[in-house]
C-alpha cells in the first residue's frame, strides 16, 4: 500500500479550496446583493431535500402536506415529496445544528427557514466538499500518483469545474453531496483492493446504498470498481467471496439504509413503493449526446473545458493499462447515455454540466495516471491549461451571478454575445424562453394552431394596439407598444379547446420591430393558467429579447414552453406585458401552436 504524505501541497490544497468555498459562500450566496441572500440557500430542488426535513422534524406532517409545485405531489392515500432522501439524509446534521440555533433566538422563525438552517446547511456543504476532496486525494495518492499531480487535479476540480458553484452558491443541491460520497465509496474501494479491510467493505456497503439514495441512477458508480482495483478487480472480488460474513455485513448494512426510503414512502403514502417523477422520465431512444457533451446551452467539453483533459487521459492510457482505459471508456458511455437520455436533457437552470459533478472522482482517475507518465514539458503544458481552464471558469461563474449570462436559455449566439464580457453595458441583456418539450415517450400530437396577421381578427389572439404603418411586415397594420400601453396581444384558450391530463408544449412565434434602441428591452412575454375559481396558479414570465434588437430591421423571435397538464376548466394565456410602460416597438405576425403529449 503506497504510504501517503501528511504534510503535502495536495493536503493544503484541499484546505484552501474549502476556505476559498467559504469566503465566496459568505460573501455571494450569505450576503447577497441585500444583506439577505441566504434565504436563496433552499430553493428549486433544494426545497424538496429539505422539505422531507421541515416535515418530519417541525411539522410532522410528512403524508399530509399541503401542495407545493417543485416536490409535494397528492396521492389517493397521502402526499409524496417526489425526491429520494438521500440529500436530506445528508443534510440532516446540520439541519439540526441549525434549528438547535434557532430554537434559542426567538427573533427568528422556527419553522426551518431561519438565517441559522440555510448557514447551516451552507456549512455542511463546505464540510461534504472538504471530505469528498480528502477521500479523492487519498484515492489518488494510493494508486501511486504524485503528490503534485494530484494537487493541481484537486485545485482544477474544484475551481476549474461548476463543482465551486455547487459547495458554494447552491449547497442545497445533491451534487456536492454524491461527490462526497461516491469519492469515499472510491475510496473504501481502493482499501478493500489493497488490504481486504473489513472495516472499509462494510463501510462501502453503507457508501453505495447512500449514493442511490441521493440520485438512484448513480448506481453506475459498480461500472468504476474496475477502474479503481484495476488487474486486481477479480482477485478481490473473489476475496470477498471468500470472506462471506464481512461481505454479508456490509450488504446487511446496505439493505437497512436503503430501506429508509421504503419506509418514507410507506409513511406517506402507505405504498412500500412509489415513484415521485410522474410526467417525467427518459428517452432512451433519443439521448441527446452531441448537445451534452458540445452544446452551447450545457455542453460538458464546452462549459468544462477541463474534463477534454480527463477524455483524453481515459484514451491515452490504453498504452500502458488496457484494463483501467476499456473500463473508463465503458463508464464514460454508459453516464453519458444516461445523463442525456433525461427528458430534459439540460437539467433546468443553473450553470454549466452540473449532473456530472457526481462522477468527477471516478473520471479523474485516468488522467491522474496519464499525468504521472507524461514529461516535464507535457506536464507543464497540462498546468498551463488547468490554469487557463480555471480562470475561463471562475470568469463565466462570476458573469452567472452578474446577469451577463441567461440561467437557463444559452444559445451558440448568445454565447458568443457575452463571451468574456463584464461591462455594465452586456448586463441583463439576455432573454427569450426554448425549453425542452414534455416527457413524451410516445411522441407528441398539435391541438391547436393559429397564425394572425394584424389585418384580421383571430380566434385565439385579441387585444393590441392596432395602427395602419406601411414598414409593416404583411401587409399594412401592426401591433404598437409604447408608453399608453401596458398590454397586448393576448393568446387564450380553454379546455373546450385544449385536453385536459396532457402535458402540453407552446410554441410562439412573432415579428419585433425596434425603432430605436432597446426598444422592446424591458417586455415580459406571460405563461399563465386560470383555474374555473378564478385563482392563477401557473405563471411564467420571461424577457421577450433573446438578444438585443437590432434597430430599423424586422426579427423573427420564437419561444418554446411546457406547460402542466390542464384541468376541466382552466383557462390557458398567453400575453406581452409592457412592464411599467418602459417599452416602445412594433409587433406582427404572430403564431401559436399547441401540442400534448400522446398518452403513456
Amino acid at each position: 500500500m503506497t504510504t501517503i504524505p501528511v504534510r503535502s501541497s495536495s493536503l493544503v490544497v484541499v484546505w484552501a479550496m474549502v476556505v476559498i468555498t467559504a469566503v465566496i459562500s459568505m460573501n455571494g450566496l450569505w450576503h447577497g446583493a441585500d444583506g439577505t441572500g441566504w434565504k436563496q440557500t433552499i430553493r428549486s430542488d433544494a426545497k424538496g431535500y429539505y422539505g422531507y426535513l421541515q416535515a418530519f422534524f417541525i411539522r410532522h406532517d410528512l403524508g399530509h402536506e399541503e401542495f407545493v409545485t417543485e416536490y409535494v405531489q397528492y396521492t389517493p392515500t397521502g402526499t409524496l415529496n417526489k425526491y429520494f432522501c438521500g440529500t436530506s439524509l445528508m443534510m440532516a446534521p446540520w439541519f439540526g445544528i441549525g434549528h438547535a440555533l434557532a430554537l434559542n433566538d426567538q427573533e427568528h422563525p422556527q419553522d426551518g427557514t431561519s438565517v441559522h438552517e440555510q448557514k447551516a446547511i451552507s456549512v455542511g456543504g463546505w464540510v461534504y466538499l472538504f471530505i469528498g476532496l480528502l477521500a479523492l486525494r487519498a484515492l489518488l495518492l494510493g494508486l501511486g500518483v504524485r503528490d503534485g499531480i494530484v494537487a493541481w487535479t484537486l485545485a482544477g476540480l474544484a475551481l476549474g469545474t461548476p463543482l465551486i458553484q455547487y459547495a458554494a452558491m447552491q449547497p442545497g443541491w445533491s451534487h456536492v453531496y454524491s461527490f462526497c460520497v461516491i469519492g469515499g465509496f472510491l475510496l473504501a474501494v481502493h482499501r478493500i483492493t489493497s488490504s481486504g479491510s473489513r472495516g472499509w467493505t462494510i463501510a462501502a456497503g453503507a457508501l453505495l446504498a447512500i449514493i442511490i439514495l441521493i440520485r438512484p441512477v448513480n448506481a453506475m458508480v459498480l461500472l468504476a470498481v474496475p477502474v479503481v482495483a484495476g488487474t486486481q478487480t477479480l482477485p478481490m472480488v473473489r476475496g470477498l467471496l471468500q470472506r462471506y460474513w464481512t461481505a454479508l455485513g456490509a450488504v446487511l448494512l446496505f439493505a437497512a439504509v436503503i430501506a429508509i426510503q421504503p419506509l418514507l414512502w410507506h409513511v406517506q403514502t402507505g405504498n412500500w413503493t412509489e415513484w415521485g417523477y410522474q410526467g417525467e422520465g427518459f428517452h432512451w431512444d433519443r439521448p441527446e449526446i452531441i448537445k451534452v457533451l458540445f452544446g452551447f446551452r450545457r455542453g460538458l467539453f464546452l462549459w468544462t473545458p477541463i474534463m477534454l483533459l480527463t477524455a483524453l487521459g481515459t484514451l491515452l492510457l490504453w498504452r500502458t493499462d488496457r484494463w483501467r482505459s476499456s473500463w473508463s471508456v465503458a463508464y464514460w458511455i454508459f453516464c453519458t447515455y444516461v445523463i442525456s437520455s433525461w427528458w430534459i436533457w439540460y437539467y433546468g437552470g443553473g450553470f454549466a454540466s452540473r449532473v456530472y459533478i457526481d462522477h468527477y472522482p471516478v473520471l479523474v482517475i485516468p488522467m491522474v495516471l496519464m499525468l504521472q507518465q507524461w514529461t516535464a514539458r507535457w506536464w507543464m503544458v497540462a498546468r498551463i491549461f488547468i490554469v487557463l481552464c480555471i480562470a475561463l471558469n471562475l470568469a463565466q461563474l462570476w458573469q452567472y451571478h452578474n446577469g451577463l449570462l441567461h440561467h437557463e436559455c444559452m444559445d451558440r449566439e448568445k454565447y458568443a454575445y457575452s463571451f468574456l464580457r463584464f461591462d455594465d453595458a452586456h448586463k441583463d441583456r439576455l432573454g427569450g424562453n426554448y425549453q425542452a418539450p414534455p416527457f413524451n415517450p410516445n411522441g407528441m400530437e398539435m391541438v391547436l394552431e393559429e397564425t394572425c396577421g394584424m389585418d384580421d381578427s383571430c380566434t385565439f389572439w385579441s387585444r393590441g394596439k392596432r395602427i395602419q404603418w406601411e414598414g409593416a411586415y404583411t401587409p399594412s397594420t401592426v401591433c404598437l407598444f409604447d408608453r399608453w400601453t401596458e398590454f397586448g396581444l393576448l393568446f387564450q384558450a380553454t379546455t373546450d379547446t385544449l385536453p385536459v391530463g396532457r402535458a402540453l408544449f407552446l410554441e410562439v412565434g412573432l415579428q419585433r420591430f425596434e425603432a430605436r434602441p432597446e426598444g422592446s428591452l424591458h417586455t415580459l412575454g406571460i405563461t399563465q393558467i386560470r383555474n374555473a375559481q378564478d385563482s392563477v396558479y401557473f405563471y411564467e414570465p420571461f424577457p421577450i429579447n433573446p438578444l438585443p434588437g437590432k434597430v430599423g430591421r424586422w426579427e423573427q423571435l420564437e419561444y418554446r414552453i411546457p406547460v402542466p397538464p390542464l384541468a376541466e376548466g382552466d383557462e390557458l394565456s398567453f400575453y406581452f406585458w409592457n412592464k411599467d410602460l418602459r417599452s416602445a416597438f412594433l409587433m406582427d405576425d404572430v403564431f401559436m401552436r399547441v401540442s400534448a403529449v400522446k398518452p403513456y
